[in-house]
């Protein structure tokens, strides 16, 4: 059965993107899953890493991703929005991110009258689209918009991923919040863990705010935490590679991270 992820926080820079990308390469490559990654934030920046992973840089979809749903709304949902995804793995599709999406919540608003139907755009266009998908994993704008709302409404499963430093530990106190609020739209939603990045190990600010998420969230905080590491900039900006200097151990942290994920999930569903 099809296991819709969403990854977010309402600050940038907290590691997001990255922890899709990697979350995307790891269950493809080492666990053999049939991934969709939707990437709805309009600075794309997990289309781009991912497709520089997957040397898959020039490729394009047919049709934009925000003129897809346009299509697929204007024919009363008899399109679908296929056409806005590309295969850059054999087992990784790409909904393609795009700065158009930029405009999807003001076209959402003049399109759908009805407020509680803006939640659930994506829900109804993907609903026969991810049976093909053993995960459908959203990479979020740092926002509570309808974009976001609409990736949480269509979710079974939320990560957030947060900075330990005050700022970030602040928003993720509010969409933790945010969270539990869209439960009144999407009940069966679930919160798969608060996952730490430690953007300077060695500080005692990282050490503090790190205890006080712990005091504050108990066990949803992940055991294994990410750490800051020039190895995750360099794919970001070459693609990911398992040959180089540090390769193995830094893939072995986001490695932990993911199985740590996968438990969560199976813990989550045995107490259903």
């Amino acid at each position: 059965m099809t296991k819709t992820i969403t990854v977010g926080n309402f600050k940038g820079g907290v590691g997001k993107s990255t922890y899709v990308e990697l979350l995307t390469y790891i269950l493809s490559t080492k666990y053999d899953k049939k991934i969709l990654v939707i990437d709805s934030d309009p600075q794309a920046d997990v289309t781009e890493k991912l497709k520089r992973t997957f040397h898959k840089e020039e490729m394009e979809p047919e049709t934009e991703l925000l003129q897809s749903i346009k299509n697929a709304v204007d024919s009363n949902f008899e399109k679908t929005i296929e056409d806005a995804i590309i295969t850059i793995h054999d087992n990784v599709d790409l909904l393609h991110g795009s700065w158009e999406l930029e405009q999807f919540d003001t076209y959402v608003v003049e399109e759908l009258k009805d407020k509680k139907a803006r939640y659930y755009l994506f829900y109804t266009l993907l609903k026969d689209i991810k049976e093909k998908y053993d995960y459908v994993i959203f990479d979020t704008r740092p926002s509570t918009g309808i974009t976001t709302t609409n990736a949480i409404c269509c979710s079974d499963y939320m990560i957030i991923t947060t900075q330990t430093e005050e700022a970030s530990a602040n928003s993720t106190r509010k969409i933790y919040n945010y969270v539990g609020s869209m439960l009144q739209y999407n009940e069966n939603i679930e919160l798969i863990g608060i996952l730490p990045y430690l953007i300077d190990p060695n500080g005692s600010t990282v050490e503090q705010v790190e205890a006080e998420l712990r005091a504050e969230f108990e066990e949803d905080v992940y055991e294994h935490i990410i750490r800051r590491s020039k190895r995750v900039i360099a794919w970001g900006k070459y693609g990911i590679t398992e040959h180089l200097p540090y390769d193995k151990k830094t893939l072995h942290m986001y490695e932990n991270a993911v199985k740590e994920t996968l438990e969560r999930i199976e813990k989550i569903e045995s107490e259903e």
